[in-house]
């Protein structure tokens, strides 16, 4: 890929929860919440697995950006860079949506 070419990530605001749970010093993740109902849900591959239950169970909090208070529930926003078939040479990342600085972001784009 040359200097010049940006690659576009799309945020997806599709109501998947993570439910989590502190123990001690350590944020667990107990359960990822996927809302898909339709097989041609963006999260989905062809073999209907989401992908953001893959990459959540495999590499857990690494795949968050953001910042923002533990709750039990926390709603997020996600997107992928890479092929979403290949996951093994993609990468997914998660935000809170009560992360501020994203939720601003997030507003200020919608409303173009």
């Amino acid at each position: 890929m040359n200097q010049r070419q940006e690659i576009e990530q799309i945020w997806h605001n599709d109501h998947h929860v993570l439910s989590l749970r502190i123990n001690r010093a350590d944020l667990e993740i107990m359960d990822i919440v996927c809302p898909a109902s339709e097989p041609s849900a963006d999260c989905l591959n062809s073999h209907g697995e989401c992908l953001v239950q893959w990459f959540i169970s495999r590499y857990g909090m690494d795949c968050n950006g953001g910042v923002c208070m533990a709750s039990q529930n926390m709603e997020i926003c996600w997107t992928i860079i890479g092929e979403k078939e290949n996951p093994e040479s993609s990468q997914l990342w998660f935000m809170p949506l009560s992360d501020e600085v994203f939720q601003a972001w997030l507003t200020s784009n919608s409303e173009h």
